[in-house]
């Protein structure tokens, strides 16, 4: 997918990671230096000045969450100079950012650093637009991210959990593969995958599963694609490996979507400053009033999807079962299958925040924490964002779990 012209969240790092797991641990206070209480007040006035400058999102967490953020101002200030050392300041550091309520705004890039400094390298061997990311990455290094790394660890991650041991004991002629379950019922004339993530690493692994899948697919009367829990990843998953294989012709989606015109924003997404439209053109009926106080700017994109080399349409009823933990790049194909009618959306709504492209980066300059965060309002086909509305079902089904939610939608089919 080529990052310039995409408008849904992009194929490297766009992940909402809901878990980071730690084999090793260390003294923090080995690595650095602890930082002194003008240290980390230049550090949060300098992540204040460039969220206020550039995120897009304080109108939306004032009216879904009754957090002012901004002016929280001197509460922070006064929380941060309470703070007796780097533990206590990444502690309150980690609330502040939490007050921002937005899963892609968080300290993620620190965490898993070399992830995204190897995912962006890479990526920036093909597209030099990411350059700007390997920069930004280099403002620290890995021994001051693994300190910090090693002190969220010992706050909020003593032990990693995992409770989610739910099956489908239901179901016939099931093959699990380990992020892709495919399962044919006959006697509905129901092809159905279930695929857990999104992730980057599955775009080539799953590849071939997927097609020969979705060429079996089409000899079936319906089609249920389940992203239940999947909480996003690459949109190139869904973009490279499923819609085309449904389609006889391309397939344009159309996107608009808001932005501050900072200076972080044109160093990150040049792009976004060639085919600026105002508020008047845009036109759309559930805007937020924020979009109209003149510190926004607007884009209106397209994505493309060409079909595959098949060409071959598929005629049967499409269903995207969706759920509330479907966010980021799995929200941007329940965005899509809606904008476009290409399949009914079914389940419960979705977490959001789908339309845009790679978070803004940004590296703190005395104790090196990289943050990552939204740097663009995406917004729904009817103005409203994308964040805040989410994407509704065409057909709600209310359920206590993904299994029960999926035999919900059999029993549709079976009495359609």
């Amino acid at each position: 997918m080529n990052f310039k012209t995409s408008p849904f969240y992009s194929t490297i790092v766009k992940t909402l990671f809901t878990s980071v797991v730690a084999i090793f641990f260390i003294n923090p206070c080995f690595a650095q230096k602890e930082l002194s209480t003008k240290e980390k007040l230049a550090d949060f006035n300098y992540l204040y000045q460039e969220l206020k400058q550039s995120y897009p999102y304080f109108g939306i967490n004032k009216r879904v969450f009754t957090t002012d953020w901004l002016s929280n101002k001197k509460k922070y200030i006064k929380a941060i100079k309470n703070t007796k050392n780097d533990v206590a300041f990444f502690k309150v550091f980690s609330g502040i950012m939490n007050d921002l309520n937005n899963g892609h705004t968080d300290a993620y890039p620190t965490s898993i650093y070399t992830y995204f400094y190897d995912a962006y390298k890479q990526a920036a061997t093909q597209d030099t637009i990411y350059a700007i990311y390997v920069r930004e990455l280099e403002k620290t290094d890995t021994i001051r991210s693994k300190y910090w790394n090693d002190i969220n660890l010992e706050l909020f991650f003593p032990e990693k959990k995992n409770n989610d041991h739910e099956t489908n004991v239901n179901e016939v002629k099931t093959k699990v593969f380990e992020n892709v379950e495919i399962n044919f019922i006959d006697s509905l004339s129901t092809a159905i995958i279930q695929v857990k993530s999104f992730s980057y690493d599955y775009v080539e692994n799953d590849a071939t599963t997927l097609m020969h899948f979705f060429k079996k697919a089409h000899n079936y009367k319906n089609l249920i694609i389940d992203i239940q829990g999947n909480s996003g990843g690459s949109t190139e998953y869904w973009m490279n490996n499923m819609i085309p294989h449904l389609i006889k012709n391309t397939i344009n989606a159309p996107v608009v979507y808001a932005f501050k015109n900072s200076d972080r924003l044109k160093k990150f997404k040049p792009f976004y400053f060639e085919n600026i439209v105002t508020y008047e053109e845009i036109g759309l009926p559930n805007m937020p009033k924020e979009l109209k106080d003149g510190s926004y700017l607007f884009r209106r994109d397209s994505m493309k999807i060409a079909p595959s080399a098949t060409h071959k349409k598929y005629l049967g009823k499409i269903y995207l079962l969706v759920d509330d933990v479907v966010f980021s790049s799995s929200e941007a194909l329940a965005y899509f299958c809606k904008a476009t009618k290409f399949a009914t959306v079914v389940g419960e709504k979705t977490s959001g925040d789908g339309v845009g492209t790679d978070p803004l980066l940004l590296t703190l300059p005395n104790s090196g924490i990289v943050i990552r965060f939204t740097g663009e309002m995406g917004l729904n086909p009817d103005g409203s964002p994308n964040d805040e509305t989410k994407t509704i079902p065409d057909l709600i089904l209310k359920a206590s779990s993904k299994t029960e939610r999926r035999n919900k939608l059999l029993e549709y089919i079976k009495h359609k």
